[in-house]
């Protein structure tokens, strides 16, 4: 061998010791193994958020030991070209995910290793990353976790990953193991874009209309029981809605049902009543947040007919759809309409669009429940509590709604114009000319001169057009609504919250409602309990009372003899001239003293003689009982 061979075999023989030597070391306390991983990316090859075009979620749910997927993915049309976003798992709906989805992937996008928590599989549980789809995941099962897969176009994955639980003591900080794989490690990741709740990834307004856009709302009151097949009518309302008026809310019709004649009844609101507006404000606002909890489809043929007719087809499977959620087809006066177990209402909008919801069955429960409020009704919440519920919306176009233009009438044609008359003579012109109106008075004819009837004729025609084409012009947009508003409710049934459908739902009795008294009457009304009846009197004591007070005589010459007015020093009191022939006959003797006396005043002189001497034989001092 040579010396070259040999040096070359001492080389090789030296490494493998010390690789060996390096593998077999002992492991101290506190030496971190990851140093060579630490803050380097977890899927090096996932850099385009934007190259992603399906997400999938997958939780388990402890309680039940349910697997829950979730997935939002590219829809493609009949041609094989993207055609938007959709949900899978709930039949494709179609999802307002293109910025969600974007952000989803974003927080997922160059993750970073922290730090390794384990390599043992059976920390899987404490860490909370066991498989949601791998043989662990049984009923009863604990720690496992969500797990988050990303693909392209391609249907390659990008990412395959399962989140834990978050680290103690560490916000945004979470145990994730790659799935197939064993090390735990810890990333920083933010979890509220990866979201599987189905609200989180649609456009859940469901009508998408503004309040103030309400023209009014009719109620149609009425159950159906589906086992003895019977309809029961019970009230119809039609309510306007202004909000700018005063009241806002006005009751246009109110009818109820009488049963045994089979006949619809108006009937008003009593004196004492009056609309409910805190109830029919809650539904207004209602309708306005209206949220979409889940959908589902509806049969091909259904969706179809009402999508271009805008009519219930009738086949056999769309008849059973319907039924099973809690809506008929029935005959009613002759023809056939679309009832629901529960009711309906008609929301008309300005432009004349009309939503018509029916309210169907109940359509199981969500999770989690609605939080009770401490008194406020807690038995009707209990019962509503997580309780969905079925909707079928449809569209409907009222031309009533729009006003007609007002349309100025036109003046009669004007009749054709005598001849011209021949021209003047030059001579007769010049003096015409010397008599010409200055130009300020040319000013003043030409304002008192009418405007010509073929130009006014025209203008008037111009803007009658004008007012008729903007009136055709809002039909058409109205019509185009409804049709759009169709196609997209006619593949669906909408599922609602329960508490939403009882602002909604109302009957009379929610409406209206007694009036309340203004403090005044109330005040009015606590006095009247407080003060004792006053006893009727009986005619002996009215007689006695009537005699109590004294006959008025027929001339008052108390009053009349202080009548010369120039002997009053004190034209400053009118009054004491004034007759008051009623005061005698109040029975008070001292309150006619000062009336005698007052007459002889300004006639005493500075020697003032006694008054009651001077008038002791004076008519006035007759009528005082006190001087006799």
């Amino acid at each position: 061998m040579s010396e070259n061979n040999k040096t070359i075999l001492f080389v090789f023989v030296a490494v493998v010791a010390a690789v060996v030597a390096w593998a077999a070391r002992p492991r101290l306390p506190g030496i971190d193994e990851t140093v060579d991983i630490l803050n380097q990316p977890l899927f090096p090859e996932f850099t385009n958020p934007l190259a992603v075009t399906s997400l999938e979620i997958v939780q388990f749910d402890e309680q039940s030991g349910e697997v829950k997927p979730f997935k939002v993915a590219q829809v493609k049309d009949k041609d094989g070209k993207p055609a938007g976003f959709g949900i899978p798992s709930h039949e494709n709906y179609p999802a307002d995910a293109k910025d969600h989805l974007a952000e989803a992937a974003t927080s997922l996008l160059d993750l970073r290793v922290l730090g390794l928590a384990t390599q043992n599989p059976g920390d899987f549980y404490t860490y909370g990353v066991v498989d949601p789809l791998g043989k662990d995941a049984r009923p009863g099962a604990v720690g496992v976790g969500m797990r988050v897969t990303l693909r392209d176009k391609d249907e390659k994955v990008l990412l395959d990953l399962i989140i834990g639980k978050e680290v103690p003591d560490r916000k945004d900080i979470r145990y994730v193991r790659k799935v197939d794989q064993d090390p735990v490690y810890e990333v920083a990741l933010k979890t509220d874009k990866l979201s599987a709740n189905f609200g989180d990834w649609i456009e859940k307004d469901l009508l998408k209309i503004s309040t103030w856009d309400i023209k009014g709302v009719q109620i149609y009151d009425y159950s159906v029981d589906a086992v003895q097949g019977q309809l029961i009518q019970r009230g119809q309302i039609a309510l306007e809605y202004n909000d700018s008026g005063d009241p806002r809310w006005k009751m246009l019709e109110d009818k109820v049902f009488q049963p045994r004649d089979g006949q619809w009844v108006s009937q008003g609101m009593a004196p004492d009543e009056e609309l409910n507006t805190q109830k029919l404000d809650d539904m207004k606002y209602a309708l306005g947040d209206l949220k979409i909890v889940d959908v589902q489809r509806k049969p091909p043929g259904l969706s179809a007919n009402l999508r271009n007719a805008g009519e219930v087809r009738k086949d056999r499977r769309s008849v059973d759809s319907l039924a099973q959620r809690g809506f008929y087809v029935a005959r009613v006066e002759g023809r056939e309409e679309l009832l629901s177990s529960e009711g309906e209402i008609r929301v008309v909008m300005k432009d004349g669009v009309a939503y018509v919801l029916r309210f169907g069955q109940i359509a199981g429960t969500s999770s989690p429940s609605p939080k009770k409020e401490d008194g406020k009704d807690k038995d009707n919440q209990e019962k509503s509590a997580g309780v969905n519920r079925y909707l079928f919306v449809m569209a409907e176009f009222n031309p009533d709604v729009i006003e007609k233009p007002k349309l100025e009438p036109l003046p009669p044609e004007p009749e054709p114009s005598e001849a011209k008359s021949e021209p003047k003579k030059e001579e007769d012109n010049k003096d015409e000319k010397k008599d010409e109106p200055k130009e300020s008075d040319k000013k003043e004819e030409k304002k008192d001169e009418k405007p010509d009837p073929k130009a006014e004729r025209e203008r008037i025609q111009k803007e009658n057009q004008k007012k008729e084409d903007e009136y055709k012009e809002k039909l058409k947009k109205g019509e185009e609504r409804v049709k759009e508003l169709n196609a997209r409710f006619a593949d669906w049934y909408y599922v609602i919250a329960d508490d939403v459908y009882q602002k909604i739902h109302l009957s009379r009795k929610d409406v209206v409602k007694k009036k309340e008294k203004k403090e005044e009457e109330k005040k009015e009304d606590e006095h009247t309990e407080d003060k004792p009846a006053a006893p009727a009197n009986s005619p002996a004591e009215l007689k006695e009372l009537k005699d109590a007070v004294p006959a008025p005589k027929a001339e008052s010459p108390q009053m009349e003899a202080p009548k010369p007015e120039a002997a009053k020093p004190e034209p400053a009191k009118p009054e004491t001239a004034k007759p008051e022939a009623p005061k005698a006959d109040v029975p008070k003797p001292e309150a006619a003293n000062p009336e005698t006396s007052k007459p002889e005043a300004p006639q005493a002189e500075p020697p003032k003689p006694e008054p009651p001497k001077a008038d002791a034989s004076a008519p006035g001092n007759e009528a005082s009982p006190a001087k006799q």
